[in-house]
């Protein structure tokens, strides 16, 4: 029956165009996580070394005053 096939075919078009946008939003999505997650380790990263930096300078100032009171 043509009708039948017809309608058949408007119908998967429909489904793959849904599932297509689907597909769409799902990449977009997971661009945008992977965008954010590389720049929290990024910042994470910076927060190191910038408390690493912090640690190595109180050290020495320890030693510091550990020299002076000798």
């Amino acid at each position: 029956d043509p009708h039948r096939w017809l309608a058949e075919t408007k119908w998967l078009c429909e489904e793959v165009k849904e599932r297509e946008s689907k597909e769409k939003k799902l990449r977009c999505y997971l661009l945008q996580s992977r965008e954010q997650l590389k720049h929290f380790t990024q910042m994470k990263e910076a927060e190191h070394q910038s408390l690493s930096k912090q640690i190595k300078k109180q050290a020495k100032l320890l030693e510091e005053v550990h020299r002076e009171k000798r």
